[in-house]
C-alpha cells in the first residue's frame, strides 16, 4: 500500500466552494465518486481544510496499492467524474491536473536504491508523556 499527502492552497474567495465540492462528493456525486475510486484502486481518501496565516489550503490524503497509477488515471481519465474532479481542482486550487502527466510517471518509478537518510525520529513505545 502506498500513500501521498497533497497540500494545495485554495484560491482566495473559494473556501465555501471547496466545502461544497466536498459535500457534492459525499452527497449528489457519491455513487460516481465511489465508482471512480474503486476503479482507481484507491482505498482511502481524506480531504481536510487547513487555515494558515498564508490563507486556506486543502489537504488530500490518498492511499492505494499503487498511488502513482491512481494519480495518473485521475490526471488523464476522460470519464465524466474524473473530468469534473480535475475541473474543480483547477477552479478551487488554480492548478490544471491534466498538465501533470509527467509527475504521475515519476510516482510510478521504483524507489531509489541508494538513499541518504539524514534524519528520522520515532516515538519510543511507552514514552507518550
Amino acid at each position: 500500500m502506498s500513500s501521498i499527502v497533497l497540500t494545495l492552497p485554495i484560491v482566495n474567495g473559494k473556501v465555501e466552494a471547496w466545502r461544497r465540492f466536498c459535500q457534492e462528493m459525499s452527497g449528489s456525486r457519491r455513487q460516481m465518486y465511489e465508482a471512480s475510486r474503486r476503479r482507481l484502486g484507491i482505498t482511502r481518501e481524506r480531504l481536510a481544510l487547513v487555515e494558515t496565516t498564508f490563507g486556506s489550503a486543502g489537504v488530500t490524503t490518498l492511499e492505494a496499492p499503487d498511488v502513482g497509477e491512481a494519480l495518473g488515471q485521475i490526471m488523464t481519465s476522460d470519464l465524466p467524474f474524473d473530468r469534473w474532479y480535475r475541473d474543480q481542482a483547477q477552479e478551487l486550487h488554480g492548478i490544471k491536473l491534466d498538465g501533470y502527466e509527467h509527475f504521475s510517471e515519476l510516482l510510478r518509478a521504483p524507489p531509489p536504491q541508494h538513499q541518504e537518510l539524514l534524519f528520522e525520529w520515532t516515538l519510543p513505545s511507552g514514552a507518550d508523556g
